[in-house]
C-alpha cells in the first residue's frame, strides 16, 4: 500500500505525531492535497512553536503563516530557554494578533517582558473567538501596580467567549538553589476583575509565590465560574453572604495567616462543591477530623471528593507518636472510615516541631525530602505503594548521610528531580526506578569521586532524561569528561559552579562535549565576554545559548535587544550566523541561532 492511498482521516491522525516544523518539512508542496489536508488540520489543531528550531520558526512565518492565518484555531508561542526572543520575532515578521480572528486557544510561555506582556494585552481584545488562554512565565502585576492590574484583568474578562483561563509559573528547576538567579518576575499576581465574564467557568492560578485575589470581586464579576484552582492564596475573605452555586471544584493552597473559621465562612457559600483540595501552610490553619465532618454534614452535603495537605504542630516536650495518634483518632469515626472511606496519614520527624498531616493517597504533585520520616495512617492498606503516584516533582536534600523513613514511601513517577549528593542508600529505595524522568537538578558542594559516581549510576537509569542542570563547587576536566565517555543524549544542558562563573580553560572543556552530548541548549555563567569566544565554536551544534558575563561592565537590569555587549557579540559571529536573534533579558544574554 502506498503511503498517499491512506485516507484523509488516517492521515490527520498521523500528523497529531508529529510537530509543527515535520508536517511543513514533510508534506507542505506535495501535491494540492496534502496542501489542503495541512490547512485542514490546523483548522482544528494546534500550531505549537515550543523548542521549534529558528531557521523552521523563520520559514513557516514568511512562506506559509500569512495563508492560514485567518484559519488558525489554536497557537503557541515561547520564550523559553530553547527559543529566546521568539515572540519578539513572531511580531518583527509582522503578525499580530488582530490577524488570528478564527483563533480559539492561545498559550503564551515565559514572556518576562513588560513591554511585550503590554502589547500583548491591546492585541487582546481582538480576539473575539477566544475560549481558551494560558500563560506561563509570564509577567503580571501585583497590587503596588494597581492600575496595570485592572486592565490586565479587563482585557482577559471582557473576550466575550472566553471559557478557561490558565496562569502558571511551573519551571523545572524550583528555586532549589540560592545562587541561581532565574530572573523571575512572576513572583505574584493580582487579581480584580471589574468587567463582568458571562462565559468565564474555569480559574487556575498555579506556582504563583503569591496569589492576590479579592474574592468578593472575582465572583461578582465572574458568575458561571465553576472551577478555581489557586496557590498560594494570600487572602480568602468575603464580606459579601452570597451564596455561589456555580462552584462546583475548588483547588487552593493557603500561604498567609488564617484561622479554620475563615476558610469555613469561604467553604459555606459554596453549597454545590463536589471537589476540594487545600493545602494549608501555617499551623494555624489546622483542621482536626471532627470540625471536618461536622462542617461538611452541615454545608457540604454534595462533597465527593476531599484532599488536603495541613501542618500540625508538636509539642517537643511530649512523645510524638503519641501526639500523632492523637492527631489521628479524629480521622477515625464511621463518617472517616466508612461512610467516606477517606484515609490520612501524618507524616513526622525527630527533628522539627511539626508534622505533615494529608489524604491518601497523596494528591499534590511536589514532595519535599529534607529529613527522616516516619509515618502513621488510618488506612487498613498499610503498604501501599500506589500513594505517591500523584508526585511529578521531588526535591531531596537531607542533611543526615545515614537516614532510613517508613517503607511504604516510594516515587515511581518523578519527571522532575532536584537533589544534593553525596546520597545514601536510602535514596534509591524511595526512588526505585527512573523511567519518566526528565529533567535533573544536581547539586553538591565538596567534590569527591564517590559524588561523580553516584551522578553517573544515576543518569545511567535515566533514559528519558533530557535536561540537566549541574550546580557542582568544582567543574573538573574528569567530570566534564563524565557526558562524553558515556555517550549521553542532553538536550538542555545548564552549568553552576556552584555560584561562580566559569573561567576560560572550563568554557574550552565545555565546547569540546557539546558535539559528543548532542546539546541544543547551553545555559552558563562566564567570567566575562572573552570567555563566550572560547564558545563560539560550539554553534554549529547548539540551538540556543543563554550566557551571564559575571564581570561585564555592560550588564544592566533592564530590558534591552541592542547594547554593546550584543552588538559586539553579533561583530564576532560568522557571516552563517547572520541571522542569530541575540537579545538581553537582565543579565542574561540569550542567543536564537537555527
Amino acid at each position: 500500500m502506498q503511503f498517499e492511498s491512506l485516507a484523509n482521516e488516517l492521515l490527520l491522525e498521523l500528523f497529531k505525531c508529529l510537530t509543527t516544523s515535520h508536517i511543513f518539512h514533510a508534506f507542505h508542496g506535495l501535491n494540492r492535497r496534502f496542501d489542503a489536508l495541512i490547512l485542514e488540520y490546523f483548522r482544528k489543531c494546534n500550531i505549537d512553536f515550543r523548542s521549534i528550531s529558528k531557521c523552521d520558526f523563520d520559514i513557516i512565518c514568511e512562506q506559509h503563516l500569512t495563508e492560514m492565518v485567518d484559519r488558525i484555531t489554536s497557537l503557541c508561542l515561547s520564550d523559553e530557554d530553547d527559543t529566546p526572543g521568539q515572540i519578539d520575532q513572531f511580531f518583527g515578521h509582522g503578525f499580530t494578533f488582530q490577524q488570528f480572528i478564527n483563533l480559539k486557544s492561545l498559550y503564551l510561555y515565559d514572556i518576562r517582558s513588560e513591554t511585550m506582556m503590554d502589547k500583548v494585552m491591546f492585541d487582546l481584545p481582538y480576539l473575539s473567538n477566544l475560549t481558551h488562554l494560558t500563560f506561563g512565565q509570564c509577567h503580571f502585576p501585583v497590587r503596588s501596580n494597581y492600575e496595570k492590574a485592572v486592565s490586565f484583568g479587563s482585557c482577559i474578562w471582557s473576550l466575550p467567549k472566553l471559557v478557561y483561563c490558565c496562569v502558571k509559573v511551573e519551571y523545572k528547576y524550583r528555586q532549589t538553589h540560592h545562587f541561581a538567579d532565574r530572573c523571575r518576575r512572576d513572583n505574584g499576581i493580582f487579581i480584580i476583575p471589574t468587567v463582568t465574564s458571562l462565559t468565564l467557568e474555569y480559574l487556575s492560578f498555579i506556582g504563583m509565590k503569591q496569589c492576590d485575589i479579592v474574592m468578593d470581586q472575582l465572583f461578582a464579576h465572574t458568575p458561571r465560574v465553576r472551577h478555581i484552582l489557586a496557590d498560594n492564596c494570600l487572602n480568602i475573605h468575603m464580606n459579601s453572604l452570597s451564596i455561589i452555586p456555580s462552584m462546583t471544584t475548588l483547588n487552593i493552597s493557603l500561604s498567609s495567616f488564617q484561622y479554620w473559621d475563615s476558610f469555613f465562612n469561604f467553604l459555606r457559600k459554596m453549597p454545590n462543591l463536589r471537589h476540594l483540595k487545600v493545602e494549608f501552610c501555617s499551623v494555624y490553619m489546622y483542621v482536626n477530623g471532627q470540625r471536618w465532618e461536622q462542617m461538611i454534614r452541615n454545608y457540604l452535603t454534595k462533597l465527593e471528593r476531599l484532599q488536603f495537605k495541613m501542618l500540625v504542630s508538636l509539642n517537643d516536650e511530649l512523645n510524638e507518636e503519641e501526639q500523632v495518634d492523637r492527631i489521628l483518632d479524629k480521622f477515625r469515626s464511621q463518617f472517616w472510615l466508612v461512610e467516606h472511606r477517606w484515609f490520612v496519614q501524618c507524616d513526622w520527624n525527630l527533628y522539627k516541631e511539626f508534622a505533615i498531616l494529608y489524604t491518601l493517597p497523596y494528591a499534590f504533585n511536589n514532595f519535599y525530602f529534607y529529613s527522616p520520616i516516619q509515618s502513621k495512617s488510618t488506612s487498613p492498606y498499610d503498604n501501599d505503594l500506589r500513594s505517591y503516584d500523584n508526585v511529578y516533582s521531588l526535591i531531596y536534600k537531607p542533611r543526615l548521610f545515614n537516614i532510613s523513613s517508613s517503607p511504604h514511601i516510594q516515587f515511581s513517577n518523578i519527571q522532575h528531580l532536584s537533589i544534593e549528593f553525596p546520597i545514601s542508600a536510602h535514596f534509591w529505595s524511595i526512588v526505585p526506578r527512573f523511567d519518566h524522568l526528565i529533567s535533573l537538578d544536581a547539586l553538591s558542594n565538596n567534590y569527591d569521586e564517590h559524588c561523580q559516581h553516584q551522578l553517573e549510576d544515576l543518569l545511567d537509569r535515566a533514559p528519558r532524561l533530557s535536561s540537566i542542570r549541574l550546580g557542582w563547587k568544582t567543574l573538573t576536566s574528569p567530570l566534564i569528561k563524565l557526558f562524553e565517555s558515556r555517550n549521553w543524549s542532553v538536550y538542555q544542558l545548564e552549568l553552576l559552579c556552584y555560584g561562580r562563573s566559569l573561567n576560560k580553560k572550563q568554557c574550552i572543556m565545555i565546547s569540546d562535549i557539546i558535539p559528543s552530548i548532542h546539546c541544543k541548549v547551553l545555559n552558563l555563567m562566564v567570567a566575562n565576554r572573552t570567555c563566550i569566544l572560547d564558545l563560539i565554536n560550539t554553534m554549529n551544534y547548539l540551538r540556543a545559548l543563554n550566557i551571564q558575563c559575571q564581570y561585564d561592565k555592560s550588564n544592566r537590569s533592564i530590558e534591552s535587544t541592542q547594547d554593546e555587549l550584543c552588538e559586539w557579540l553579533q561583530q564576532q559571529l560568522s557571516p552563517r550566523f547572520s541571522t542569530t536573534k541575540i537579545s538581553r533579558r537582565d543579565t542574561v544574554v540569550r542567543m536564537w541561532i537555527r
